[in-house]
């Protein structure tokens, strides 16, 4: 596998297990995915949004909180990942986020968005430096 082909994975493979990893409650697990110096924007048009949220502690802190008080199952499902840019050590990569959720047995799209990932190869892999989210709905 060439090495371009390999980095499109192990990326696509980091922004699912952040997905995967929220839908667990396992703050954690999302750490891993970010850098040390990681960064978190929630951007909806018309509204305040959230964040920006500074650094690994601060984002797992703020999505645990988060978690917390959802009493729903969560399912983010992400689709459409585009590699903007893809470097040796950086990649952009844009991608569709539509969230559902389940609730007394009820199924309901909670909300859908755009992802723009910002990511840097570290010593053990792939990681997100800056995640904007910009939903298209409120909820």
């Amino acid at each position: 596998m060439s090495t371009d082909a390999a980095a499109r994975l192990d990326i696509s493979d980091v922004l699912n297990r952040y997905a995967w990893a929220y839908d667990t409650h396992d703050p954690e697990a999302i750490g891993e995915c970010f850098t040390d110096d990681g960064e978190f924007i929630i951007e909806l048009d018309g509204h305040e949004g959230w964040g920006p949220y500074r650094g690994r502690a601060a984002i797992m802190s703020w999505l645990a909180s988060v978690m917390d008080a959802q009493t729903d199952q969560r399912r983010h499902c992400v689709t459409n990942v585009v590699m903007r840019e893809l470097g040796p050590a950086s990649a952009r990569v844009d991608s569709y986020l539509v969230l559902t959720a389940v609730e007394d047995g009820q199924l309901r799209v909670v909300c859908t968005g755009t992802y723009h990932d910002d990511l840097v190869r570290e010593g053990d892999g792939w990681r997100i430096a800056r995640k904007l989210l910009r939903l298209d709905n409120p909820f």
